[in-house]
């Protein structure tokens, strides 16, 4: 048996999707079922919901084998673990945002500390940056800063909240990574595992 770490947010139903699409349908039910375990099983595949910066430190660990998560998560924060391939879907792009005719970016609101410190390191500004867990279209609306860094997939949110992106950062990828150890002991099933989702 192998352990498939998924998180349950935009890259899960991302997942859910593109197995539509491809007519994948032996996972879909049990993936999509209406329950509250954390955890199911589908013939040898165990697959773990967890929190996306969550997914990789199961796989760092080896509780899981192997992991989808958003290239977004791994670009913040460092693990040790195999980055294996894109996969066909989970596309966005971090941008940084702000209301409409914002002149200067002194003050960055994000989640993404590191990414937006990189960012703005190399365009050599020296930034104050700001942590939030979530709903950083408010700092700007509320004067805590002068704009945002966050990932954006249609914008909708940006324009709901009166913000635009002024700059895209880097694109935002699904990834397969795995442990560096079950990777090559459990080869075969991985790949079998792989080879049924139509991604090898």
């Amino acid at each position: 048996m192998i352990t498939v770490a998924l998180t349950k947010g935009r890259l899960f139903k991302d997942f859910i999707k593109y197995m539509e699409e491809n007519n994948l349908n032996d996972y879909i039910g049990a993936l999509t079922g209406e329950t509250r375990s954390l955890y199911t099983v589908v013939d040898n595949v165990k697959f773990i919901f967890a929190k996306g910066p969550d997914v990789p430190t199961y796989v760092e660990s080896g509780v899981a084998d192997i992991g989808i998560v958003g290239s977004d998560i791994i670009t913040e924060d460092e693990f040790n673990i195999l980055n294996v391939s894109q996969l066909p879907f989970g596309d966005c792009h971090f941008s940084v945002a702000a209301l409409p005719g914002q002149e200067s970016f002194n003050t960055i609101a994000t989640k993404y500390t590191n990414v937006a410190f990189e960012h703005f390191k190399n365009k050599k500004k020296d930034v104050s940056l700001v942590h939030l867990n979530g709903s950083v279209e408010l700092a700007p609306l509320l004067g805590l800063s002068d704009a945002i860094v966050d990932i954006v997939q249609t914008g909708g949110t940006l324009q709901d909240n009166g913000l635009i992106e002024y700059e895209k950062i880097m694109e935002i990828h699904a990834r397969l990574i795995a442990n560096k150890r079950t990777f090559y002991t459990k080869e075969d099933e991985i790949y079998e595992f792989l080879q049924e989702i139509g991604v090898v």
